[in-house]
């Protein structure tokens, strides 16, 4: 009985003294000699120019966006132009505070959220030439925290140029700085945007 509760026991010491004899072998490594430096490889093209990383990528949709007859919004960086359409602008019950956002026409990813405060003013009647006390500026891309936000200490302009009532469209403007993840700053100018607030 002894012997055959002891052979499992012996079987397993013998296994466990191989494993570490194995591992304890020294490593060996070429210490001397001359070294063959090897030549890069042979491109077929030139390396991609790196792209400044303070601008955003621009989008030829945006070029011949028809805004006409839609909502849509729409800033420059730089030379880049981005746009898109908005899908929800929503109007608070007090009518002086609301939020519109939307998908970019040229990545479905990515696109524009602003929070806009009026204010003493109120959007109960045709108005015009009204400014925000207090708007914030985000564009966003899908799992990233954020692509461009702007800073409260930063004041960011947005205007409704025009608001119809009877329709509940405004048109208006927008402009300043939107800052990345590592603090730089990326100029937003020329914003336009047209949406019907609910």
């Amino acid at each position: 009985m002894l012997k055959k509760i002891a052979s499992p026991f012996y079987v397993l010491c013998f296994v466990l003294a191989v494993a570490t004899f194995v591992s304890c072998g020294k490593d060996y490594s070429y210490e001397g000699g001359p070294v063959t430096i090897l030549p890069p490889p042979i491109r077929d093209s030139p390396p991609p120019t790196p792209v400044d990383p303070g601008v955003l990528s621009g989008c030829s949709l945006c070029q011949q966006q028809d805004t006409a007859n839609k909502f849509y919004w729409s800033f420059k960086t730089g030379n880049s132009q981005l746009c898109g359409r908005i899908d929800t602008a929503i109007l608070n019950l007090e009518r002086n505070t609301f939020t519109l956002f939307g998908p970019s026409v040229c990545a479905s990813d990515s696109g524009l959220i602003f929070s806009v405060a009026l204010g003493t003013s109120y959007l109960s009647s045709d108005v015009t030439n009204v400014s925000a006390v207090n708007a914030v500026f985000y564009y966003y891309k899908t799992n990233a925290p954020f692509v461009l936000i702007s800073r409260s200490g930063q004041p960011f302009q947005f205007t409704i140029n025009k608001y119809t009532y009877a329709t509940k469209i405004a048109i208006g403007t927008f402009s300043g700085f939107g800052y990345r993840a590592d603090g730089r700053s990326v100029e937003i100018k020329s914003g336009r945007f047209k949406i019907k607030l609910i």
